[in-house]
Parts: structure tokens; C-alpha cells; sequence
């Protein structure tokens, strides 16, 4: 298992991308979360095994027909022990779920 804090920036917001993310979360069996960030980009907590999130970065990257992927980072976090993948409506930080875990 390994547990990563994905950020995204371009047209990301107010056009489904994280609703698309909790899609393929649930087809690679990836648990976490996707929330917005202040600054309209997205940040996502993925934990999972390494092939299938390398196959739920692709998706990151590439987005859903209304988005805008302009860029991704990629950061190796804690491991992290979560049960499903919400998306969060409120603003929240990953480093406050890693720690609450």
C-alpha cells in the first residue's frame, strides 16, 4: 500500500472533476479523498496499491470532457489507513487526515 498527495491545477473547478475522481477511485479500489483547495485547484489523497495508482494517476492527469489538467504533483505521504474515497465539500488538509489517522 501506498498512501499520495496528488495537486492539480487548471479548469478543475465547477466542472465534475472530483465527482470523476471518486469514479476511478471506486474502479481502482482507491480509498482517501479529493477536495477543493482556496486557490480553485484540487488536492487528493490516494491510497491504494502501486499498479492501481499508477493507473488512477493517469486519470488525474488526463481529467474528465470539462476539465483542464494543467499540471500534477505528486508527493508520497504517510501511510494512511482510510475505508472508502469521499469527496469533501468543506476545506480540509491532508496533513490534518494523515494526522488524525
Amino acid at each position: 500500500m501506498q498512501s499520495l498527495k496528488i495537486h492539480i491545477t487548471g479548469k478543475v473547478y465547477h466542472t465534475g472533476y472530483r465527482y470523476f475522481i471518486k469514479q476511478k477511485a471506486s474502479q481502482f479500489d482507491i480509498t482517501g479523498c479529493v477536495f477543493y483547495c482556496p486557490d480553485r485547484s484540487v488536492e487528493i489523497l490516494a491510497i491504494g496499491e502501486n499498479n492501481n495508482l499508477d493507473e488512477f494517476v493517469k486519470h488525474c492527469r488526463h481529467g474528465n470532457n470539462d476539465s483542464v489538467v494543467e499540471e500534477i504533483k505528486l508527493s508520497e505521504i504517510p501511510s494512511v489507513a482510510l475505508d472508502s474515497f469521499e469527496v469533501v465539500d468543506e476545506e480540509t488538509s491532508i496533513n490534518a487526515i494523515v494526522h488524525d489517522n
